[in-house]
């Protein structure tokens, strides 16, 4: 089964990498002290009394005092607050106070999943400190107390992080990891022209010899997801609400539906460059393209589609259901069929394919790559003109980037949840209630499937996954908000999907605000009078969508990705074509052609796929220009010296494909520095994206300063020169001289 010790690290080595480091960052669940800006404008006892209320708050430290917005704004831009809380002039004194005076929460959109979670922190933290005994008194004098949300995660109440995001990434890293390392073992047998061989010597029983050379390798991968699953379930406490068995049988049925789709991809593109491509481009779409952070309600009819022919999109599902949930198992028999179907048709379509293929007895047309000029300018020509003549690597270097831009944007194109299916309990029964299921069946978010008779009603169809979330309205709700006391109304939320979380409370709120102006103006406008409002802002994303965060950043992954595996694709073909190492100015040139290809694909990207698809953009166009080719740079460097240490061009995409997933986990962006171990983050520095993403979210959203990203912009040169030192002295070295060709 394993042919080379790369074989074998694929095998080993890399899903060993890829599960301890998801299992270490996403450890600690959640993320406290996360830093944030106050601005006191009212120097008073009562602001005062509010930052220590924000210091006392353990998900929030305070760890600067600017004297002015501008200043604020400034650390937030250098990466250094999440959050900005303002607190205005006149606060205490409420007859110099303004009708429009609000305590304002800035918070950075740009790094949403952390800033927003800052930013609700600090809105409740200054809403419970800004209702003393006079406020609450005032109420009730009045009549008036607004009901209160209670937003609960079924199935993961401490709404850790852990459980959504390490179980869902881990098994796609897993997929990703066996698809090339299938496509790699089937496409070996065709390049290699031993595929009527291999055939052969199972008495051309296509079948049995495609099962036996497959097996092996989803057996390996499956085992993996089982120590994964044992792990987070055992050591971690993650208890799984359903049968472990069938969750285990799901797990091995959806790697063997990835190791047959594998060997589908190899007969029908009789190619194996095109196939561990294209196993690369479909396997890595199960993050996005699953509905796991946003739905797929309101999204296009294409991602609607690509959706559905996603294996990880039925294998998401069934864990959902049958980890987090607990649901009745008659409630997976659908998406488990259409695992079976990805196992059963992709492995009649390739013993079909693989065996046409071993009859014709046709070979793949071969890579070519002259060796590399002595002068600078001869080899930057000469590598430019090997990258254009050879499919693999200009298909990677470039269309893949093109494609890229349309195509991952697309998965998040309606930038927020829509219309998920909600069951409605109503206990009170009243004009309020009934106001306040209008004004929410009215929203984006939330559309009411149902509404159910009793609670248990409500919450057996959440866990028989008919609905996404239970909404129980408590009974006496209005009479409650008319005589001053407490009542309210809980939302259960899947805990597998904890994105929709924050995005249903959010519209349940402003329902709850639209029902109260209809029932009680006259006594919410008096309550109003003389009280503190407290109001959030996002920045740098003004529209807070899911798709303007996730995307820009993953961009940078992108660029990194292409040009990592195709320069890497180049250096292996040196290696299969003759001798690879090349003089001090060849080198120079080979290194500088590949930085300004980079260059201009991070240009494209940056430039016109962010104009398009209108994203945050141009915040800093010199600061573009300077970071741009040392990101080119870094990455090229990287590719060079790794190219060099595999002996077969298609190296490169198997061995390094699916480190995409991780890759951008380590960024900072999504999961932030502050919950990763420290050893962790150090290391993550020596990868040239890690400083990237949250960079160039610095120059094009929120126009940073160089003097602002000034310690990354130093981190991405120290990289360019290691990885180009280190590149420089593994192919200049003067024990292999190089054939030369003429300028």
């Amino acid at each position: 089964m394993a042919r080379s010790r790369w074989d074998l690290f694929l095998l080993v080595g890399l899903p060993l990498v890829a599960v301890v480091t998801l299992a270490l960052m996403f450890r600690p669940g959640s993320f406290n002290q996360v830093p944030i800006a106050v601005v006191d404008a009212d120097h008073s006892a009562l602001s005062r009394a509010l930052v220590r209320a924000l210091q006392a708050t353990p998900k929030l430290q305070v760890t600067a005092s600017p004297v002015a917005l501008p200043e604020a704004m400034a650390l937030m831009r250098a990466d250094r607050a999440y959050a900005v809380v303002y607190l205005p002039p006149g606060l205490e004194d409420h007859k110099a106070r303004r009708e429009d005076d609000a305590v304002i929460v800035y918070f950075n959109a740009a790094f949403q999943t952390v800033a927003s979670q800052a930013a609700d922190a600090a809105q409740a933290a200054v809403q419970q400190a800004l209702a003393p005994p006079r406020l609450q008194e005032l109420a009730h004098l009045i009549g008036f107390h607004p009901p209160k949300v209670q937003v609960s995660i079924i199935g993961n109440p401490q709404a850790s992080f852990e459980l959504f995001l390490e179980t869902l990434a881990t098994p796609l890293v897993l997929a990703m990891l066996l698809g090339c390392a299938a496509v790699y073992a089937v496409g070996r047998e065709w390049a290699d022209g031993t595929l009527a061989t291999w055939l052969q010597a199972s008495g051309r029983r296509t079948f049995a010899a495609l099962l036996g050379k497959l097996l092996p390798y989803v057996l390996v991968f499956w085992l993996w997801g089982v120590a994964f699953t044992l792990y987070l379930a055992g050591m971690r406490d993650w208890h799984v609400a359903g049968p472990l068995g069938y969750l285990l049988l799901v797990q091995f049925i959806f790697y063997a539906g990835v190791g047959a789709l594998s060997a589908m991809l190899v007969a029908l593109l009789k190619d194996l460059d095109t196939a561990l491509s294209v196993s690369a481009f479909y396997l890595g779409s199960g993050l996005s393209f699953a509905g796991a952070t946003l739905t797929l309600n309101g999204s296009p009819l294409f991602v609607r589609a690509w959706s559905a022919v996603l294996p990880s999109t039925s294998y998401v599902q069934i864990q959902e259901q049958q980890w987090v949930m607990g649901s009745p198992l008659a409630s997976s028999a659908v998406p488990l069929a259409i695992l079976l179907a990805f196992v059963a048709v992709p492995m009649a379509v390739a013993v079909w394919g693989l065996a046409r293929l071993a009859r014709t007895g046709a070979r793949p047309m071969p890579l070519r790559a002259a060796p590399t000029p002595e002068r600078w300018l001869g080899a930057l020509a000469q590598t430019l003109h090997t990258v254009a003549i050879n499919r693999p690597i200009v298909l990677t270097a470039v269309a893949a980037v093109v494609l890229y831009g349309f195509y991952y944007p697309s998965a998040y194109s309606i930038q927020t949840v829509v219309k998920i299916p909600v069951a409605v309990v109503d206990l009170d029964h009243s004009p309020l209630s009934r106001s306040l299921l209008r004004h929410l069946d009215a929203t984006r978010v939330v559309r009411v499937a149902t509404q159910a008779d009793s609670i248990a009603e409500a919450q057996q169809l959440l866990r028989a996954d008919a609905v996404d979330g239970v909404i129980v309205v408590a009974s006496g709700l209005q009479a409650s908000v008319l005589k001053g006391q407490p009542g309210g109304v809980s939302v259960d939320i899947k805990g597998a999907y904890l994105v929709r979380a924050r995005f249903v409370g959010e519209a349940l709120r402003g329902a709850i605000g639209g029902a109260m102006q209809d029932i009680v103006r006259p006594i919410a406008s008096i309550a109003h009078v003389g009280r503190i409002t407290v109001h959030q802002r996002a920045l740098f994303n003004p529209d807070n969508g899911y798709g303007s965060y996730v995307v820009p950043g993953v961009a940078s992954v992108i660029l990194q990705a292409t040009l990592l595996f195709a320069v890497a694709m180049f250096m292996g073909l040196k290696r299969e074509c003759g001798p690879w190492r090349m003089s001090h100015r060849a080198f120079l040139g080979t290194w500088s052609a590949f930085t300004l290809l980079g260059s201009l694909m991070s240009g494209f990207f940056f430039g016109f796929i962010f104009w398009y698809q209108d994203y945050p953009r141009g915040g800093n166009f010199w600061g573009l220009l300077l970071c741009v080719p040392l990101f080119a740079a870094s990455v090229s460097a990287l590719g060079l010296l790794v190219g060099s240490l595999f002996e077969r061009h298609e190296r490169s995409m198997q061995i390094l494909a699916g480190t995409s997933i991780p890759v951008f986990f380590l960024s900072g962006l999504s999961w932030p520095f502050l919950a990763m171990p420290p050893l962790m983050v150090a290391l993550a520095q020596l990868i040239p994206s890690t400083t990237a993403v949250l960079m160039f979210v610095q120059l094009n959203a929120m126009g940073a300063s160089l003097a602002e990203i000034a310690p990354k912009v130093t981190t991405l040169a120290l990289i360019a020169l290691l990885y180009g030192a280190a590149a420089w002295l593994r192919l200049t070295r003067a024990s292999e001289q190089p054939a030369t060709a003429p300028a």
